[in-house]
Protein backbone atom coordinates (compact mmCIF):
# COMPACT_ATOMS: atom_id res chain seq x y z
CA UNK A 1 0.00 0.00 0.00
CA UNK A 2 1.62 3.64 -0.64
CA UNK A 3 1.58 6.00 1.15
CA UNK A 4 -1.00 9.20 0.28
CA UNK A 5 -0.11 12.20 -0.14
CA UNK A 6 -0.50 14.80 2.64
CA UNK A 7 -4.13 16.44 2.13
CA UNK A 8 -4.33 20.21 2.12
CA UNK A 9 -5.97 22.12 5.01
CA UNK A 10 -9.18 23.27 3.52
CA UNK A 11 -8.89 26.80 2.29
CA UNK A 12 -10.52 29.73 4.39
CA UNK A 13 -13.20 31.83 3.66
CA UNK A 14 -12.32 35.68 3.77
CA UNK A 15 -14.34 35.95 7.12
CA UNK A 16 -12.37 32.88 8.77
CA UNK A 17 -9.10 34.50 7.02
CA UNK A 18 -9.69 37.93 9.02
CA UNK A 19 -10.91 36.28 12.13
CA UNK A 20 -10.52 38.06 15.13
CA UNK A 21 -9.93 41.61 13.36
CA UNK A 22 -13.10 41.91 11.99
CA UNK A 23 -16.12 39.39 13.17
CA UNK A 24 -16.11 40.08 16.95
CA UNK A 25 -15.94 43.99 16.12
CA UNK A 26 -19.09 45.95 16.82
CA UNK A 27 -17.85 48.90 14.09
CA UNK A 28 -17.81 46.12 11.43
CA UNK A 29 -20.66 43.47 12.58
CA UNK A 30 -24.00 43.38 10.22
CA UNK A 31 -21.83 46.23 7.85
CA UNK A 32 -19.64 43.52 5.68
CA UNK A 33 -21.98 41.70 3.64
CA UNK A 34 -22.20 41.23 0.18
CA UNK A 35 -25.46 43.17 -0.70
CA UNK A 36 -23.55 46.24 0.85
CA UNK A 37 -20.42 48.28 0.05
CA UNK A 38 -18.47 49.18 2.75
CA UNK A 39 -15.58 51.94 2.57
CA UNK A 40 -12.96 51.38 4.75
CA UNK A 41 -10.68 53.37 6.68
CA UNK A 42 -7.38 51.86 7.81
CA UNK A 43 -5.72 54.31 11.06
CA UNK A 44 -2.40 53.38 11.49
CA UNK A 45 -1.46 53.73 14.75
CA UNK A 46 1.52 51.76 14.62
CA UNK A 47 4.27 52.67 17.16
CA UNK A 48 1.80 53.94 19.85
CA UNK A 49 1.23 51.87 23.18
CA UNK A 50 -1.90 51.65 24.38
CA UNK A 51 -2.11 54.94 26.65
CA UNK A 52 -1.23 57.10 23.28
CA UNK A 53 -3.85 55.12 21.35
CA UNK A 54 -6.49 55.61 23.86
CA UNK A 55 -7.55 59.31 23.59
CA UNK A 56 -6.91 58.96 19.80
CA UNK A 57 -10.02 56.25 19.28
CA UNK A 58 -12.44 59.20 19.25
CA UNK A 59 -10.62 61.17 16.47
CA UNK A 60 -10.54 57.98 14.53
CA UNK A 61 -14.20 57.07 15.06
CA UNK A 62 -15.39 60.95 14.45
CA UNK A 63 -12.76 61.17 11.70
CA UNK A 64 -14.23 57.89 9.62
CA UNK A 65 -17.96 59.07 10.62
CA UNK A 66 -17.92 62.48 8.53
CA UNK A 67 -16.01 60.26 5.80
CA UNK A 68 -18.95 57.85 6.02
CA UNK A 69 -16.17 55.31 6.03
CA UNK A 70 -15.77 52.44 8.60
CA UNK A 71 -12.80 52.59 10.72
CA UNK A 72 -10.31 49.56 10.96
CA UNK A 73 -7.29 50.05 13.46
CA UNK A 74 -3.75 48.70 12.45
CA UNK A 75 -1.85 48.85 15.60
CA UNK A 76 1.50 46.81 16.44
CA UNK A 77 0.50 46.24 20.26
CA UNK A 78 1.73 43.07 21.89
CA UNK A 79 -1.64 43.58 24.64
CA UNK A 80 -5.11 43.85 22.96
CA UNK A 81 -7.41 44.09 25.83
CA UNK A 82 -7.70 47.51 25.70
CA UNK A 83 -8.49 47.72 21.88
CA UNK A 84 -10.58 44.72 22.06
CA UNK A 85 -13.11 46.58 24.87
CA UNK A 86 -13.05 49.87 22.68
CA UNK A 87 -14.68 48.04 20.30
CA UNK A 88 -13.06 48.92 17.08
CA UNK A 89 -12.31 46.45 14.18
CA UNK A 90 -8.49 46.19 14.40
CA UNK A 91 -5.90 44.23 12.51
CA UNK A 92 -1.99 43.54 13.11
CA UNK A 93 1.48 44.40 12.04
CA UNK A 94 4.86 43.08 13.99
CA UNK A 95 6.13 45.25 16.99
CA UNK A 96 8.67 46.84 15.64
CA UNK A 97 10.13 47.95 18.64
CA UNK A 98 10.09 44.30 20.32
CA UNK A 99 11.82 42.76 17.22
CA UNK A 100 14.93 45.90 16.57
CA UNK A 101 17.14 43.37 16.94
CA UNK A 102 15.99 41.63 13.52
CA UNK A 103 16.34 44.97 11.20
CA UNK A 104 19.68 43.97 10.16
CA UNK A 105 18.03 41.60 8.06
CA UNK A 106 15.25 42.33 5.38
CA UNK A 107 12.61 43.64 8.44
CA UNK A 108 11.96 46.87 6.11
CA UNK A 109 10.72 44.73 2.77
CA UNK A 110 8.91 42.06 5.74
CA UNK A 111 7.22 45.31 6.87
CA UNK A 112 6.32 46.38 3.83
CA UNK A 113 4.61 43.07 2.53
CA UNK A 114 2.70 42.93 5.55
CA UNK A 115 1.56 46.42 4.89
CA UNK A 116 0.86 45.30 1.48
CA UNK A 117 -1.51 42.28 2.92
CA UNK A 118 -3.51 44.95 4.81
CA UNK A 119 -4.18 47.05 2.23
CA UNK A 120 -5.22 43.93 -0.14
CA UNK A 121 -6.94 42.40 2.85
CA UNK A 122 -9.12 45.27 3.79
CA UNK A 123 -9.32 47.37 0.27
CA UNK A 124 -9.47 50.84 2.29
CA UNK A 125 -10.49 53.88 0.68
CA UNK A 126 -8.59 56.02 2.91
CA UNK A 127 -5.42 55.26 5.27
CA UNK A 128 -4.73 57.67 8.00
CA UNK A 129 -1.40 58.11 9.88
CA UNK A 130 -1.84 58.41 13.66
CA UNK A 131 0.85 56.69 14.93
CA UNK A 132 4.83 56.89 14.38
CA UNK A 133 5.46 55.06 11.09
CA UNK A 134 3.29 56.60 8.15
CA UNK A 135 5.82 53.58 5.23
CA UNK A 136 2.65 53.02 3.54
CA UNK A 137 2.31 52.12 -0.21
CA UNK A 138 -1.08 52.69 -1.98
Amino acid sequence: MADEPASKPPALTPDAAAWPFNADSPVVEGLVRADRPVSVMLVDLTGLDWPRIEPLLPVARDVAREQEMVPVLVVDLVDFRGLRQAGFAYDTLPNAAANASFAEGDWLSYLARRRAVLVAKWQPRAIVHLGTRAEWET
